[in-house]
């Protein structure tokens, strides 16, 4: 019976959050008025279309505490999955290059996915 009533709050309380949040209350995205650019993600090379992102904890090396990492999956004529870089942009919108791959240095189906 205890696992049931468990239930039975649980369904009830969902049913009061849908009841709270209506269709027709404006989505959060639309709150939002004034996007303003920080930093472009594309770097000296040209590499396109940011994929992967990471926020970085702690500073450690050529790494910034909260700082983010973000990985270029194009090379710079948009082919997909050929990009080369990751750069890292700093707290206050800086742009570096963090790490770059040269696909001749590496070895069978590894060149065929870089990005």
């Amino acid at each position: 019976m205890r696992h049931f009533t468990n239930r039975m709050l649980t369904i009830g309380s969902l049913l009061l959050l849908a009841a709270i949040v209506k269709a027709d209350d404006p989505s959060f995205l639309s709150t939002l008025h004034h996007a303003i650019t920080l930093s472009s993600t594309v770097p000296a090379n040209g590499d396109v279309n940011p994929y992967g992102v990471a926020v970085v904890p702690v500073t450690t090396g050529g790494l910034v505490a909260n700082g983010v990492l973000v990985s270029n999956f194009n090379n710079s004529t948009n082919l997909q999955g050929t990009g080369s870089t990751i750069v890292q942009i700093s707290p206050g919108g800086v742009l570096s290059l963090f790490a770059q791959i040269d696909a001749k240095s590496l070895s069978g189906s590894c060149r065929a996915v870089l990005g």
